[in-house]
């Protein structure tokens, strides 16, 4: 007979899934500022980046930090989740002044 996952596997279980959506969120919302602009739109529309910035550290940052502090995902995870977020706002930028599209790099961060 198979046992009874115990609570705390349990709460790691559900933070491995709230970091999948969580992901999820950040790549629509970096395709949502990246179809706001042009590619190459250049410095006139750097304050998409700086919104991105400011909703993943008001939005993101304290529920990703709550789930460290209650035992869901551990300090390495919070990190690998945060550098991911920067990654997608690299590449906003990155589209923004360079042009093209989202980049093989945000997408390799992805998977």
């Amino acid at each position: 007979m198979l046992s009874k996952p115990s609570p705390k596997e349990v709460a790691r279980q559900h933070g491995a899934e709230e970091m999948e959506l969580l992901k999820q969120r950040v790549v629509y919302w970096r395709d949502d500022y990246m179809s706001a602009a042009p590619p190459g739109g250049g410095e006139d529309y750097l304050f998409l980046v700086q919104e991105f910035i400011q909703e993943v550290e008001d939005y993101l940052y304290p529920y990703i930090s709550r789930l460290q502090v209650t035992d869901h995902i551990d300090q390495e995870e919070l990190n690998g989740f945060m550098a991911f977020c920067y990654e997608q706002i690299q590449a906003l930028r990155d589209h923004l002044l360079q042009g093209g599209s989202p980049g093989a790099q945000a997408t390799e961060s992805e998977g």
